[in-house]
């Protein structure tokens, strides 16, 4: 039987110091994570990273590098991202253990991780709406500061304990789509709308975000995305056939 822990990645969003790095791999280790990604990471094997990994330099020097977020969650069905601080537009954010038990209900081979921003500010809204699920560590200050391996023992403990508990864990049956699949389908709604000269009150950035948070509450699969692109096609096909001239959207500068 494999290890659900095989599947699931850690990543780490351009991270400032290699010691970082370095402790965040001993704390994997320590609960049986062994899949790093570093987005835009300065040098993640040098003797401070290396000092602080301490017995998890397999990790360490098997990590990923990626030049971006996407890039790191491209064949990823669930990310979870983590956030210190409330966000007013994502008003459903997961305790650990909840969007652990989220990550460990992932049909069979389907990957998922869980996604760290940088020491200082944390990921941008940019980034954390490619993420599907929101979490944060309670904490009994009201601006609570957690460096990186200590938010990573903390989820991975979560991850450890659920699956050495006597409490199995049935995988989801579901096909879910990958990141990259989800991100051409919103693509794809974005495009479309913007042909049709579509006008929220909203700004369009604002509004799309609205329409990732209610697809990011459903376990979407290929053929759900399959049948979005199809609608679409059609909203495509039907601007081609009548010419249709968007109005300029009262959000957008005319030249």
């Amino acid at each position: 039987m494999s290890n659900p822990l095989d599947h699931i990645r850690i990543v780490l969003v351009e991270p400032k110091e290699p010691g970082n790095i370095g402790a965040v791999a001993r704390a994997m280790k320590n609960t049986g994570l062994s899949h790093l990604y570093l987005v835009n990471p300065p040098d993640h094997t040098s003797g401070e990273a290396r000092a602080m990994a301490h017995g998890s330099g397999d990790i360490l020097y098997g990590a990923t590098v990626v030049s971006s977020l996407p890039e790191a969650l491209a064949d990823v069905s669930l990310a979870v991202g983590t956030s210190h601080r409330k966000r007013r537009e994502f008003d459903i954010v997961h305790p650990p253990q909840t969007a652990t038990d989220k990550l460990l209900s992932l049909p069979t081979n389907h990957k998922g991780a869980i996604v760290f921003g940088r020491e200082e500010n944390g990921l941008t809204n940019n980034e954390i709406q490619l993420c599907q699920l929101i979490s944060r560590i309670p904490s009994a200050v009201r601006y609570p500061s957690l460096n990186l391996s200590q938010a990573t023992l903390i989820y991975g403990y979560e991850l450890f304990r659920a699956t050495h508990s006597e409490t199995l864990y049935k995988p989801s049956e579901l096909d879910l789509a990958t990141h990259r699949e989800l991100e051409s389908m919103y693509d794809h709604i974005q495009t479309a709308l913007d042909k049709l000269g579509f006008v929220s009150r909203h700004r369009p950035q604002t509004f799309i975000r609205s329409i990732r948070r209610i697809f990011s509450r459903i376990d979407m699969e290929h053929r759900d995305v399959a049948t979005i692109h199809r609608v679409f096609r059609q909203v495509d096909r039907f601007i081609a056939r009548h010419g249709l001239n968007p109005i300029p959207s009262p959000d957008k500068k005319t030249e």
